[in-house]
């Protein structure tokens, strides 16, 4: 035997030991379905976060639209009062916001025609679709409109 013919036997060997380690390998039971759990869990908490953005924009145009209406009547009636406050209520009410988490103020009545009339409200956003990695982020949402009253008043 020479010596070209030992190192290629060798080398032989060598490949079929490096072939069985990558079959070994390759054969480990359950690794892929640990793998695809995992995928999944993210998957979903992925989508859950997704949902939960949704919701927060849905809330802040729910707000808006809100604070769009009142401040249409503070426009006529020339500032905000304790019944336009209550008409707001019912508004975010119908909404399907929840009132006691919701403030508002706006610019208080009686100002003159021209003159710039302002509506803020602000609520509280928890989203919750990091519960279970216990995370629990809270936003704000601050809306603020505003315009130009429209009655003169004497």
């Amino acid at each position: 035997m020479t010596a070209s013919s030992a190192g290629w036997i060798r080398w032989c060997k060598g490949m079929k030991l490096a072939l069985l380690i990558n079959k070994t390998a390759r054969s480990e039971r359950g690794e892929g379905i640990i793998s695809a759990l995992y995928a999944m869990l993210i998957m979903t908490i992925i989508f859950f976060v997704g949902i939960d953005i949704a919701g927060y924009t849905a809330t802040a145009w729910k707000l808006r639209n809100a604070c769009s209406e009142t401040l249409t009547l503070m426009k006529v009636e020339n500032g905000f009062d304790s019944t336009l406050e209550q008409r707001f209520m019912e508004y975010i009410e119908v909404q399907g916001l929840d009132p006691s988490m919701v403030s508002v103020a706006g610019t208080p009545k009686l100002v003159q025609r021209g003159d710039m009339v302002t509506i803020k409200a602000a609520t509280l956003y928890v989203l919750k679709s990091l519960r279970p990695l216990d995370r629990e982020l809270r936003f704000t949402i601050n809306i603020e409109m505003s315009g130009l009253a429209q009655e003169f008043i004497r």
